[in-house]
Order: structure tokens, then C-alpha cells, then sequence
């Protein structure tokens, strides 16, 4: 469990909510076009309060779905699918019963919050391993259609990511709502009738209309926060106190960057535009030789005794980790003569290379633990690199999809303003230094060994055809999402002729405090065409098993998206055995079943957006894929991670052939 001086995250974010709350009703008057987005009808936090509770599932519907779950991927184990019965039913009525018992009394007297919010959090937080690979994700935006230059771009998003920030916090910004049927509930009259809902039951009047409101108590983490590393279980730090910065890093180095005035207003865009056309175009310090990127890749545990022990040395240096943990946030400009590689490597290898750039390479020129980096490439190539325990892609897509939208309709950076702009300093730039002994040298080395050893044996590959898309399988009433995951399902059985555990992440975010559940895609129903495929020649039971598959998907989704998967009440009944006796785990926990189940082999995940070019994510397990996914109207693409060498090609070829016969059985 969390000791007292790590607070309880649900308190913290209790906290930050009201302050919020506080603020934004001492700002009202202060609202501007340039500092803040368009003013919203209804306030940020019309729905929270509203929020429905995440529902814990019946245990027997729990235990129904993880046997469901696990039939497919043991292959035909008889023996041990029975074995796993048999714990399984002693479970239910036994350890099981009484946890689920102390765990729904326990979730009757934490009203603010979720079940499963507390477990998440520390299950990310007292992770030891590398963020790096192991938790982080990253996003690329679409290429810009004004092919601006990047200190001109960097600057647009900047001050984009700053507007969005204001409107935040000071309740304007439009509260994230899921829209069954945008034309009817996302306008004007929508918003302006629920204004005059109460708050109390604001969720409920936007569902009668077929909007779901979201929780958004994740937001706050966005801007001023970090991950601090500490020993045994990291904490997360946000800072409101008035803080003007960014932190921009190049080379190596560290770059406090005035973006605000003393009255917390930006500063106008040329001039943000001068400072960044400055550290872009004209600093040319050679690399830093001791780049604290390194410590931020590394182990938690030895970072954070690192990190005590560079402290330690000063107070200066304490100052300077305030200023990087407290900045509004971290602007990475990375120096890859991305020209030379246009003209000696294919697309393909290109996608390759920037996506595994985005990633976990150039450790130099970034900091891991802030809430995310925003890694502008040498050839505008702009995108973020995202620290996962404070939040989910739910929170990290609405602030992509806002802050691209603004830098690209109101760019205050044109290519023609940006020419007349003179590169300066403007007194507003300080760099920062840390004081280091011999004996935190020699941990650099250590420290920047590891990574190089640990980011050797990762690979990336992406594949993008026009094979699939929506339009395609609309007219089968097909779910796309269910067809890709059939396809990633069908590469993977070419190559080893078994089915293996699979993640598919599906938000909660409907629920206060939600975080996420998992659909299992592998199924009876995709089980069965998949071995149908290489014994019939009947296309339109093919067809028929193919709808099959889809409904069964789309179920699943709904279930995982209403929190009745069975995933996060697993983990939960664990947590708590854990706080009681580790040692005295039931067996369901250390049955050789729970285990192939937990295995991720394949762990997928998908982004829908037209701001988003690629996002992605390691692997899970030394012998499987992380697979980010995207399909849209004419086309599907994948962007798959591995420390399998010589399997990652061999798994792109056969997604390729897989997801071209599913084309060919639709248009049969």
C-alpha cells in the first residue's frame, strides 16, 4: 500500500478538482481569443459530479467470462481447462465470495472515486521496471499541410497546448462527450438545453440524447506534472502554483523558456516564435555529456536513488529539478537529418525508423517521467511521447485532436510572418545545469549502458494498404475493429498454428474515475473460422462465420465498455488477497491457466482520429508484438513492436496475407 507521504492519488485528485473549481471562479473575467479556446456553452465540469459509479460485475458473471476467455487460447488442453474449472468453483464460493464481499463494502464508503482507481494507479507507480517500452506510448500528428518550418510549427503548438490549458483550468473548455449521433446531440441546442439541467443529473440528460459524457479528472495531470521516481513506489506531482515555463531540450540540454508574462498571459506569438526559431535554428552547443534522458530510462529504483543522491549534492540542484518537474511542459527538438534518410531508405523504413524514434529512442534529448514530451523532428515531424500511470489515451486523443485543430485554423505562425521574425532570446531563455560529483558521472555511464542494451533488442515495423477500410466492411455490417483484430488473430496462427492470449484496451471512461478493461478478442466463434479457413472451400460459410465473429466482437466491446468484463474484478480480488497475505494467494492465481491468460502475446490497442497519423507501444512479454492499430474509410495500417528479430517480418508478411484474404471472402 501507498505510506502516508505518497497521499492516496484518489485524495490528491479530489483536491485538484476542487482548487480547479476555485480558480475557475476567480477567472472568469480574465477570458481572451488568443489566451484561451472558443468559451464553451457548458462548463468543464457540468458532468462530473453526475458521473455514474464504475459497476463492479457478479462474481459468477466474472468467472462465466474468464473460463469463456480462456477455453480458446489453451488450444484444446482439455485437462487443464478442467483443472481451471474446478479452482475456479472453489474460488467462487470461497477466497472469491469473501473478497468481492470486503471489496463492494469497501467501494460503498469510496463514493468520489472507482474500484479499480486506486489498484491502477499503484500497480503503474510501484512498477520497478523502465517506462520506456513498458508503459509509455506515443502519438504522431498528420503531417502539416503548410509545411511551415518547424521552429514556426513547434510555435503554433505551443501556444495551442497553452490555450488549451487555460480553458481547462479555468472550466471553459468543453466537457469530452461520447456522441452516438453527433448530428443531433453535438451542437449549440444540445449544449444549451443541458445547461439548464442540474448538475446532479447532467449525465443523465445528455444520455436521454444519446450522448455519454466522460470523466475528465485525468486532465489535470496534463500540464505542470511529472512522475517522481522513488524507491518501492513512484509518486505523481502536479504543481499550480503560477508557473510561466516550458522546458525545451536540445542536445541534451535543459531550457527554461518563459512562454508566459508575470500576469500569467502568453506572450505574444512573435515572440514565442523568436525564442523557438532561436533554439532551433541558431544554438548550436555541442551535446551534453551527461544527459539526465539516460536516468530516465533506467529502473525505477536505481533512478531513484540517483536522483536522491544529485539532490543531495546541492540545493542548485534541487531548484533545477523543480523547474523541469513543474514546467507547463517538455518540448523535445530532436536533430535527425531526416533529408539523407528520405533519400536512402524506402516509406516503409522510414515509418519504421520516426515511429521508433518517438518511442524509446534519443534518450539524450528527452525526460520520460514528465506527463509527456512533445518531440518536434528535424523535419517537422511533430508528435508526443506519453507517460502512461496519470492517465489514458482517452484524455492524451482529446488534447491531440483540440491542439491540432487550433494550430492549424488559427496558426499565429504563417510562413510569411515567420520570415519577417528575427531569432532572439528575449530574455525569457535560461539554461539549466546540474551540479554532478565523479561518483554520478560513473552512474551515467552505467545508466546510458542499459539503455542501449535494453533499446538494442527492440524492433518496429509498420504495414499500410489499401486492403481494408470502413467502407468495405459497412456493407457487410461488419465491425471494422472486429475484422482487424480477426486479421492481427489470423497472422499470428499462420506462424505458430496456436492461439495465444490477446489484449485489446477498451476505456471506461463513461464511468467517474474510470480508467480501462480489457476485451479478450481471441473467441469461440474467431477459433473456429480461423481453422475453417484451411478445410473448406465454402465461401459463404465463410461469410456466415465471419458475421459470427463480428457480433461476438461487438458484445464483447459493450460488455468491456460497461466495466463487465472480467479482467479488472480479477485484478481487484488479488490486490486485496495481496494487502492480506501475498503468500496465501487461492491457487485461480497460480494456476498455470491465470498465467497463459496474463502472457500477452499479443497486446493491441487502436487510435481513431483524423489528427493522428501512428501511435504505438511495446510489447508486453519478451516473445510478443505490441500492436497499434488504425483502419479508416479505404485503408488499415499497423505499427508493430518486438524483441523477436527475426519473427517481426515474418508476422508482417503474414498479417499482410491474412488481411488480404479477408478482403477476398467479403467480396466474394
Amino acid at each position: 500500500m501507498l505510506t502516508k507521504s505518497h497521499l492516496s492519488v484518489c485524495n490528491t485528485q479530489r483536491y485538484l478538482n476542487l482548487l480547479h473549481r476555485y480558480t475557475s471562479s476567480n477567472s472568469s473575467q480574465k477570458y481572451d481569443d488568443y489566451n484561451f479556446f472558443k468559451r464553451s456553452i457548458l462548463a468543464t465540469d457540468h458532468f462530473q459530479n453526475s458521473l455514474p459509479r464504475l459497476p463492479i460485475p457478479q462474481l459468477d458473471k466474472t468467472c462465466q467470462r474468464y473460463l469463456a476467455a480462456l477455453k480458446p487460447i489453451l488450444n484444446n488442453d482439455e485437462n487443464a481447462y478442467k483443472e481451471t474449472q474446478s479452482i475456479l468453483a472453489d474460488f467462487r464460493t470461497g477466497d472469491g465470495k469473501r473478497l468481492d464481499a470486503k471489496l463492494r463494502q469497501q467501494n460503498a464508503s469510496n463514493r468520489h472515486t472507482s474500484y479499480i482507481s486506486k489498484p491502477w494507479f499503484e500497480m503503474y507507480l510501484k512498477s520497478r521496471l523502465p517506462l520506456i517500452l513498458n508503459f509509455n506510448f506515443f502519438l504522431v500528428f498528420t503531417d502539416d499541410q503548410q509545411q511551415l518550418k518547424p521552429a514556426a510549427r513547434i510555435t503554433n503548438y505551443i501556444i495551442s497546448s497553452v490555450r488549451f490549458m487555460n480553458t481547462l483550468r479555468s472550466n471553459f473548455l468543453d466537457p469530452e462527450v461520447y456522441h452516438l449521433n453527433p448530428k443531433k446531440s453535438n451542437t449549440d441546442q444540445f449544449r444549451k438545453y443541458l445547461r439548464y439541467v442540474p448538475k446532479r443529473f447532467a449525465f443523465y440528460g445528455a444520455v436521454i440524447q444519446k450522448a455519454f459524457p466522460l470523466d475528465m479528472s485525468q486532465y489535470n495531470r496534463l500540464f505542470n506534472s511529472t512522475r517522481i521516481p522513488r524507491t518501492d513506489c513512484d509518486i505523481l506531482q502536479t504543481n499550480l502554483d503560477k508557473i510561466r515555463h516550458i522546458i525545451v531540450i536540445k542536445r541534451g540540454h535543459y531550457y527554461k523558456v518563459n512562454v508566459l508574462d508575470n500576469n500569467g498571459d502568453l506572450l505574444p506569438a512573435e515572440q514565442i516564435a523568436a525564442m523557438m526559431k532561436y533554439l532551433s535554428e541558431d544554438l548550436n552547443e555541442d551535446e551534453n555529456q551527461y544527459p539526465f534522458g539516460y536516468f530516465t530510462a533506467d529502473k525505477r529504483d536505481r533512478w531513484a536513488t540517483i536522483r536522491t543522491q544529485i539532490e543531495t549534492l546541492s540545493e542548485h540542484n534541487k531548484q533545477m529539478f523543480k523547474e523541469i518537474d513543474s514546467s507547463i511542459m517538455v518540448v523535445c527538438l530532436d536533430e535527425d537529418d531526416l533529408s539523407k534518410l528520405e533519400r536512402s531508405r524506402s516509406k516503409q523504413q522510414l515509418a519504421d525508423y520516426v515511429s521508433g524514434r518517438y518511442l524509446c529512442y534519443n534518450a539524450v534529448n528527452r525526460w520520460y517521467d514528465k506527463s509527456f514530451n512533445m518531440i518536434m523532428l528535424s523535419d517537422g515531424t511533430l508528435g508526443l511521447h506519453c507517460e502512461h500511470s496519470w492517465g489514458d489515451g482517452v484524455a492524451l486523443l482529446r488534447f491531440c485532436n483540440d491542439i491540432d485543430k487550433d494550430a492549424n485554423e488559427n496558426n499565429k505562425i504563417t510562413s510569411s510572418n515567420y520570415q519577417t521574425i528575427q531569432s532572439s532570446t528575449n530574455n525569457c531563455i535560461e539554461k539549466l545545469e546540474f551540479q554532478l560529483d565523479d561518483k554520478i558521472k560513473n552512474e551515467f555511464q552505467i545508466s546510458k549502458e542499459n539503455y542501449k542494451n535494453f533499446v538494442s533488442k527492440f524492433n518496429v515495423n509498420t504495414f499500410q494498404e489499401p486492403i481494408l477500410g470502413k467502407n468495405l466492411l459497412k456493407k457487410s455490417s461488419l465491425s471494422p475493429d472486429a475484422i482487424m483484430q480477426l486479421g492481427i488473430q489470423m497472422a499470428y496462427y499462420r506462424l505458430h498454428h496456436r492461439f495465444v492470449s490477446t489484449y485489446e484496451s477498451c476505456s471506461t471512461a463513461v464511468y467517474k474515475h474510470g480508467r480501462t478493461e480489457t476485451i479478450r478478442p481471441v473467441t469461440h466463434e474467431t477459433k473456429t473460422f480461423i481453422e475453417i479457413l484451411t478445410k473448406s472451400n465454402n465461401d459463404q460459410l465463410k461469410k456466415d462465420l465471419l458475421k459470427k465473429c463480428s457480433d461476438r466482437h461487438q458484445q464483447l466491446i459493450k460488455e468491456a465498455a460497461t466495466g463487465q468484463g472480467f479482467d479488472r474484478h480479477l485484478f481487484a480480488l488479488k490486490y486485496l488477497q495481496e494487502i492480506e497475505n501475498k503468500e496465501s494467494l487461492h491457487r485461480i492465481y497460480k494456476d498455470k491457466s491465470y498465467q497463459i491468460m496474463n502472457h500477452t502475446i499479443l497486446s493491441t490497442s487502436t487510435v481513431a482520429s483524423k489528427h493522428i497519423a501512428a501511435g504505438g507501444f511495446g510489447p508486453v512479454v519478451d516473445n510478443g508484438f505490441g500492436i497499434g492499430y488504425l483502419i479508416d474509410d479505404e485503408q488499415c495500417g499497423l505499427l508493430v513492436t518486438s524483441y523477436l528479430h527475426k519473427e517481426l517480418p515474418s508476422f508482417m508478411q503474414a498479417a499482410d496475407e491474412s488481411f488480404r484474404e479477408l478482403a477476398n471472402i467479403i467480396k466474394a
